[in-house]
């Protein structure tokens, strides 16, 4: 039963790096998916640092932030889909073939996402606001065809869309964006992985400066796929690693 896990890392410096590493090594996901990684010293290192251990890494472009893929154990071959035409580093698909001989286990696809931001608590620009509708309309297409390309995979990342169910005043939140997070279900037939075993919990995997939240971080997976378990992991962002949460998925 493979395991998962997604994590923003916030674009981090690289003291903040270091710190990063030193809680995520220890742990047992197979594959990593970083978001928010950028040109910096920070990323760098994560980069480096993974490369050097042996793994299997892919890195968008991150001139814009974008995403890192880890395979500790097997490789990474690439998907043909084009990415959206808007932010194109942000999203990411690849398979992922485990190495283990005699495991048991298929291939799985990925489609690593670091979706556009706008910010539910406070005030967003108009020009933020239009650039998040334009990258919604894009990144619904590109699950769309992700989608109708076969069985077996997972959207994963810090998608950006409010998970409608959240206790926080949350004034800004565009109606564009409610609707893609239900087309994942009701349009493209995936599975809320989180959902499965959380089923009203009105969790939080970002936290605003003022102390507000929602759940950004999301698992999405085919319907061919049982979700062993799906959790957030609060440790990172309580302890200023990042403003995210973890979240692990182990799927059968």
């Amino acid at each position: 039963m493979p395991s998962l896990l997604t994590l923003n890392v916030s674009n981090p410096p690289r003291e903040r790096a270091e710190a990063l590493l030193h809680w995520l090594w220890p742990r047992d996901e197979e594959v990593w998916v970083l978001t928010e990684v950028g040109r910096g010293a920070g990323s760098g290192l994560l980069l480096s640092v993974c490369r050097a251990a042996g793994f299997d890494v892919h890195v968008t472009d991150r001139s814009e932030l974008g995403v890192m893929t880890v395979a500790r154990v097997g490789s990474w071959e690439r998907a043909e889909l084009a990415p959206p035409p808007l932010l194109p580093g942000r999203v990411d698909s690849l398979v992922w073939q485990p190495n283990s001989a005699g495991s048991g286990e298929a291939a799985l696809r990925l489609l690593a996402t670091y979706g556009a931001a706008s910010d539910p608590v406070r005030y967003s620009s108009k020009t933020q606001r239009e650039r998040k509708r334009q990258w919604l309309t894009a990144y619904d297409r590109v699950v769309g065809e992700w989608t109708a390309q076969g069985e077996r995979g997972i959207v994963l990342g810090d998608l950006n869309l409010v998970d409608p169910v959240h206790e926080a005043p949350l004034k800004y939140v565009l109606p564009e964006e409610t609707a893609t997070y239900h087309a994942l279900s009701e349009a493209h037939g995936l599975v809320d992985a989180f959902r499965v075993h959380h089923p009203d919990e009105a969790a939080i995997s970002w936290m605003d400066h003022s102390g507000v939240g929602c759940r950004y971080d999301h698992a999405f997976v085919t319907t061919d796929l049982v979700v062993e378990a799906c959790d957030l992991l609060p440790e990172p962002r309580t302890k200023g690693l990042t403003d995210h949460s973890a979240l692990t998925v182990t799927i059968s």
